[in-house]
């Protein structure tokens, strides 16, 4: 009984971490916003870190920013508006574990992910 528990238990870890390496997407882009303690034109300063949490690297990447209206401009390098959308550092590759940071000053916003792209090379190499 131990031992089948034992390889039930082996092959159910193994299973995690093959699916996990394999199964990259725009859900692995993980955003965080935090005020610096700055003021610019009395307005409040946000940085904006969005790090790719997968094992391959993700291409256009694609924020909401439908009624973002900043006091403090974006570099248009770091965040490109295109309407309703923003492409982060212009559609390049963000790294496996890599981030993108950027500031803003003015009211608070909640950028959300609409998309990005996964390597494919790098999930057909994983599996």
């Amino acid at each position: 009984m131990a031992f089948a528990l034992k390889y039930f238990v082996v092959f159910l870890l193994l299973s995690m971490v093959s699916q996990g390496m394999c199964r990259c997407t725009f859900g692995d882009i993980q955003i965080g916003t935090v005020r610096t303690g700055k003021e610019i034109s009395g307005q409040p300063e946000w940085k904006v870190t969005v790090t790719n949490t997968c094992k391959c690297l993700q291409k256009h990447v694609t924020l909401s920013c439908g009624g973002f209206a900043p006091v403090k401009p974006v570099e248009p390098w770091l965040l490109l508006p295109q309407g309703n959308r923003c492409l982060l550092i212009k559609g390049e590759a963000l790294p496996a574990g890599a981030s993108a940071e950027f500031s803003y000053a003015g009211e608070p916003y909640i950028f959300r992910l609409i998309g990005s792209t996964v390597d494919p090379s790098c999930n057909k190499s994983l599996l």
